[in-house]
C-alpha cells in the first residue's frame, strides 16, 4: 500500500482542479433518501429546529433543502404565516421536496414557499440584506466554503435573526472511509477526481466559523447515531442510498466503480470477521447562533425591507 502514491495522485488532481461533484450521487439517492437517511438522521435535524426556534410569520431561508424533510417541518411550524425560500443543487432531491412540501401550502394564503435549484452561495447572494429571520443549513455546509457562506448568512439575517447548522463530523463512517482510503492507496489510478468536503472535526470548529462571520453562538453540541449493519453489503447500501457517499460517482471512473466497491466490500468483510460487528457510526455536530442586535438596531426597530430572491 503506497500512501505516498495516493498523496501524489491527490496533489496532481488538486493542481488540475479535478473536483468531484456530489450532485449525481444525490440525484441517484433521491428516491431512497427518505427511506434510508431521513428516518434515521432526520429526527436529529428536526430536534435542532427546537434550538432556534421557528415562529409563525418568520421569513426562513433553507440552503440545501434536499428532499424537503426539514422544509416540511418548517412550513408546519410557520402555521400558515410567513415565507420559506429554499434551494438545492440536486434536481432529483428537489422533485421529491416539491411533491412533499407544496401541498402543505394549499389553502394558506399567508404563506409563501419557493423551492429553487442552484448553488447555495449563489442563491444566498441574491437574497436582500437583513431580510431573513432564520437560516437553516442541514447536512450541506461541508460542500461550501463555510466561513464565506456564513458571512453571506450573517448579511441576510435581520438583527437578532437565527441560524442553525447540522453537519456530519469528519470521523463519521470511519471503518468505511479507512477502507476506501486503503483501496485508493493500493491503486491511486482508481481516483479520477477529489471529493472536496469541509467536514468539521468538532462542533467547536463550526463555532469558530460562526464567530469569524460575526455570529453569536447560542448552542454547540455533538451527537452520534449508531446504524446497525450486519453485512458489508448493508453498509454499502446505506451509504449509497442515503447520500452519505456523495461525490463517489464522479471521483471514480465509471468503468471501475464496481471494482472499487468490491474491494471495499472485501475489506469490510475482513473487518467483520475480526470484530464481529459492522455498525455504522454517523457522528454529527449542531451549532446555532444569532446575529447580534446593536443599540442602533434597538432604536430603529424592524427594517421593513421587502423580502424576495433576486
Amino acid at each position: 500500500m503506497s500512501r505516498i502514491g495516493l498523496v501524489a495522485r491527490a496533489l496532481r488532481l488538486t493542481l488540475s482542479k479535478a473536483h468531484a461533484d456530489p450532485t449525481a450521487d444525490y440525484d441517484a439517492a433521491s428516491s431512497d433518501y427518505d427511506t434510508f437517511f431521513s428516518p434515521v438522521m432526520g429526527r436529529h435535524s428536526t430536534a435542532a429546529l427546537d434550538e432556534v426556534p421557528v415562529r409563525p410569520g418568520d421569513t426562513v431561508v433553507e440552503l440545501a433543502c434536499g428532499t424537503g424533510h426539514l422544509t416540511a417541518e418548517i412550513v408546519r411550524r410557520l402555521d400558515g404565516r410567513g415565507a420559506v425560500f429554499a434551494v438545492d443543487k440536486s434536481l432529483g432531491m428537489l422533485e421529491v421536496a416539491r411533491k412533499k412540501v407544496l401541498p402543505l401550502v394549499t389553502g394558506a394564503p399567508g404563506l409563501l414557499v419557493e423551492l429553487s435549484d442552484g448553488d447555495m452561495e449563489t442563491f444566498a447572494r441574491g437574497i436582500p440584506s437583513g431580510s431573513a429571520d432564520l437560516v437553516v443549513v442541514g447536512w450541506a455546509i461541508c460542500y461550501a466554503k463555510p466561513p464565506r457562506l456564513l458571512a453571506q448568512i450573517e448579511r441576510i439575517l435581520r438583527p437578532g435573526g437565527r441560524v442553525m447548522v447540522i453537519e456530519t463530523r469528519a470521523d463519521a463512517h470511519k471503518a468505511l472511509t479507512d477502507r476506501l482510503e486503503r483501496v485508493f492507496a493500493d491503486d491511486p489510478s482508481l481516483l479520477t477526481s477529489l471529493i472536496r468536503v469541509a467536514l468539521p472535526k468538532s462542533a467547536a470548529v463550526v463555532a469558530r466559523w460562526f464567530a469569524k462571520a460575526g455570529l453569536t453562538i447560542d448552542v454547540q453540541r455533538e451527537g452520534t447515531q449508531v446504524i446497525p449493519a450486519h453485512t458489508p453489503q448493508a453498509v454499502l447500501e446505506w451509504v449509497q442510498r442515503s447520500g452519505a457517499a456523495a461525490g463517489f460517482k464522479t471521483a471514480v471512473d465509471n468503468s471501475r466503480e464496481q471494482l472499487v466497491l468490491s474491494r471495499v466490500e472485501e475489506g469490510l468483510a475482513e473487518l467483520l470477521r475480526r470484530q464481529g460487528r459492522l455498525d455504522i457510526e454517523h457522528t454529527f455536530v449542531i451549532v446555532t447562533g444569532h446575529k447580534p442586535v446593536s443599540a442602533r438596531d434597538d432604536r430603529q426597530g424592524p427594517q421593513g425591507e421587502e423580502v424576495g430572491v433576486a
